[in-house]
């Protein structure tokens, strides 16, 4: 199964676009603040559950790299189901 195959069908609850001169992680807090994530409380914390660097890394890499655009991450973090991309990040419910 691919990632592309796990993205849900339904309209996503919050979208956020990747700043040209930003982190994928920090784009992807945003959204999860947009998705109403209380993001204090959360249990357990982004970085228990994703390498951030590694996210990082990998979406400044296909950002660099024109012939990426194919490249999705999708999490399932707090009840939710994020999907990263090197230009946003969506969650679904």
């Amino acid at each position: 199964m691919d990632a592309t195959s796990r993205i849900p069908g339904d309209t996503p609850i919050a979208r956020t676009a990747v700043d040209d001169d930003e982190e994928a992680t920090d784009a992807l807090l945003r959204a999860a603040r947009r998705a109403h994530v209380d993001l204090d409380e959360a249990d357990p914390q982004l970085y228990d559950q994703i390498d951030a660097g590694a996210l990082d890394s990998l979406t400044a890499h296909s950002r660099a790299n024109e012939r990426s655009g194919d490249f999705v991450l999708v999490a399932d973090l707090w009840d939710r189901t994020f999907v990263v991309r090197p230009d946003a990040v969506e969650v679904y419910p």
